[in-house]
């Protein structure tokens, strides 16, 4: 199967940034790549190709937005926690629980490479991979940080406990501290949960601070990836 990415800004970032990626890009004949970016691609030496309508189509059978312009990556390459786990003095982890949907998944990765997130871990069952949806959603953003592939979240979190990282969890409950009352510690991880149950409880009991975005009280619950947002925001600001 085809590792393919597509969208004009997703594959455009990828050919400015991530040249050693990329196998070779498909362009629908009469595409024109943005000046700067073309420039990339003749430097580099990147091969590519121009197709009619019919063979660009055939190239991905399911209906995307592909906006007339495809990329043929490289597999991409999950990391190990030893790759995220550093001695910087000011770092953030960011671990989900079982986010399903790709498009909140890619948002949250574009959120995390913004605030200058270290890296992500994620469980390697009952959570949406790295796909082709996933990297456009995070417009191209997910080959600027490290994502990890864990077996257990709960030994991943005791290792990040042991290595002086404080534990913050998002987490709906009538004991959770308003996240504006939350002093974030120059090292912390952060914990988010899927779409519709949130973070497992015992994974919630692990954490030294459970916390909660104040919300009018017709609607308890964001949207995962929204929330990333304001919570990586709010960490930054009390840092």
């Amino acid at each position: 199967m085809k590792n393919f990415i597509y969208g004009k800004k997703p594959v455009q970032n990828t050919i400015v940034n991530f040249t050693n990626l990329i196998k070779h890009i498909y362009v629908l004949k009469g595409f024109s790549f943005d000046r700067d970016v073309y420039k990339v691609i003749k430097e580099k030496n990147i091969s590519w190709s121009s197709l009619d309508k019919e063979k660009f189509n055939n190239l991905i059978h399911e209906k995307v937005n592909h906006q007339g312009i495809i990329a043929d990556m490289k597999e991409y390459n999950y990391r190990s926690m030893k790759d995220i786990i550093g001695n910087e003095q000011e770092q953030t982890i960011l671990v989900l629980d079982r986010i399903q949907d790709p498009n909140n998944f890619g948002s949250i990765i574009r959120s995390a490479v913004l605030f200058g997130v270290k890296g992500i871990v994620i469980l390697d069952h009952n959570q949406v991979d790295v796909t082709p949806a996933v990297i456009k959603s995070s417009a191209g953003t997910i080959y600027n940080i490290p994502i990890v592939k864990v077996s257990n979240l709960s030994n991943a979190i005791n290792m990040l406990k042991e290595k002086g990282y404080w534990i913050y969890c998002s987490y709906l409950s009538d004991t959770s501290t308003d996240i504006r009352n939350i002093k974030f510690d120059k090292k912390s991880v952060i914990i988010m949960g899927s779409e519709g149950d949130g973070v497992m409880k015992k994974i919630a009991n692990q954490s030294d601070f459970c916390f909660s975005i104040p919300t009018n009280k017709a609607i308890d619950s964001l949207n995962v990836s929204v929330a990333a947002g304001i919570i990586l925001f709010t960490k930054n600001l009390s840092a």
